[in-house]
C-alpha cells in the first residue's frame, strides 16, 4: 500500500516539473509551434501543388532496316564469274606469193583442214599478175592459227590488219527483247483461250500475228550476231608478179608470122562480111537497074514524038 501511495507521489511530481518548465518558457513552445507549422504548410504545398512537368523526350528517329543477307552457297572467298565477252574479229590479208597455182592448192586445203570456209572467191589476169580475192569464214577461235598459215605463203606482206568489236551490251539486249517478247506472246495466249466474243478473238490474234513478227525480227538479228561471234571473216588478196613467164617475149620471126597470120585472118573477115551484105547489095542494085531502064525509056520516047 506504501509502495502504490510512493509511485503516485513521485508521477505526480513528475507532471507539475513538466508544467512549470512550459509555462516558465513560452518561446520554446512557439517556436515548436512554430516549426510544425511550416513544417506542415511545405508539406500540403508539395502535395497540392505539381510539380512541373518534363518536356516530352522527341520521338526517336526510324532505324534503317539491316538489310537482309543471302545466304552464301560455295566458297565465299571465290571471286565472281567474269562477263563472257561477245566479241566479233575479222581480217584483212594482202601479199605476193612465188607461185600463185600452188599457193592457191594451200590455202584452200589449209581453209578446209582449220574447219572454213571459202565464201567467195575471184581470179583475175592483168599484163604482169595474177590475184585472187578471196572471202573466207573460219571459227573465231582458229583464226590466229589460219592467219600465220596463210602468211606462210606470202614473200612480201602489204597489208594485214585484225579488228574485233564487243557486242556484249547488244547480245544481251537483243536476248533479252526476244524473252519480253516471248513472255508478251504467253499472255496473248493465255487471254485467247479466255476470249469469249469473236470480236476479241480477232483483236488478240492480230496483236499475236505482231507479236510473232517481232519475234521473229529479233531471232534473226540474235542468229545473225551469234554467227558473227562464232565465224571470224578473213579478207584475203593474194598475186603473182611473174611478167617473163605469163607474157613472154616471142622471137622476131614468130611475131612476123603471127602478124602474117592476123592480116590473113582480117582479109577473111572482111571477106566473109560481104556475104552478110550481098542480099541488101542485090536489092539496091536491082532497084538501080529499074529506075535506069525506065528513064532510058522515057527518055527514047520523049525523041521519037519529037
Amino acid at each position: 500500500m506504501k509502495s502504490l501511495f510512493f509511485i503516485s507521489a513521485i508521477a505526480v511530481a513528475l507532471l507539475g516539473c513538466q508544467g512549470k518548465q512550459a509555462e516558465g518558457d513560452p518561446n520554446q513552445a512557439e517556436v515548436s509551434d512554430d516549426a510544425s507549422t511550416k513544417y506542415e504548410t511545405a508539406r500540403v504545398a508539395a502535395v497540392v501543388e505539381p510539380t512541373p512537368e518534363e518536356p516530352p523526350a522527341p520521338p526517336e528517329a526510324p532505324q534503317p532496316e539491316a538489310p537482309r543477307q543471302q545466304p552464301i552457297t560455295g566458297n565465299p572467298t571465290q571471286p565472281a564469274a567474269p562477263v563472257q565477252r561477245k566479241i566479233i574479229r575479222n581480217a584483212t590479208l594482202r601479199f605476193r606469193v612465188q607461185d600463185f597455182r600452188q599457193s592457191t592448192r594451200r590455202i584452200e586445203a589449209a581453209v578446209q583442214r582449220f574447219g572454213g570456209l571459202i565464201v567467195a572467191s575471184a581470179e583475175s589476169k592483168e599484163d604482169a599478175s595474177l590475184r585472187n580475192e578471196m572471202t573466207i569464214r573460219v571459227p573465231a577461235a582458229r583464226l590466229d592459227t589460219v592467219l600465220a598459215v596463210l602468211l606462210v605463203e606470202s614473200i612480201f606482206t602489204e597489208t594485214k590488219s585484225i579488228t574485233a568489236e564487243d557486242v556484249t551490251r547488244r547480245y544481251a539486249d537483243v536476248e533479252a527483247r526476244i524473252r519480253s517478247k516471248k513472255a508478251t506472246e504467253e499472255k496473248y495466249l493465255q487471254l485467247l483461250k479466255q476470249a469469249k466474243s469473236v470480236k476479241d478473238v480477232l483483236e488478240i490474234e492480230q496483236q499475236l500475228a505482231l507479236m510473232r513478227e517481232d519475234i521473229e525480227a529479233q531471232e534473226a538479228v540474235f542468229r545473225e550476231l551469234k554467227n558473227d561471234v562464232a565465224q571470224s571473216t578473213i579478207h584475203l588478196t593474194y598475186y603473182q608478179q611473174t611478167e617473163a613467164s605469163l607474157n613472154p617475149e616471142a622471137p622476131f620471126y614468130a611475131r612476123i608470122w603471127e602478124n602474117f597470120t592476123n592480116g590473113l585472118t582480117l582479109v577473111g573477115n572482111v571477106f566473109v562480111g560481104l556475104f552478110f551484105f550481098l542480099p541488101l547489095l542485090a536489092v539496091v542494085g536491082l532497084v538501080g537497074w529499074l529506075v535506069l531502064r525506065w528513064r532510058r525509056g522515057r527518055k527514047s520516047n520523049l525523041t521519037k514524038s519529037v
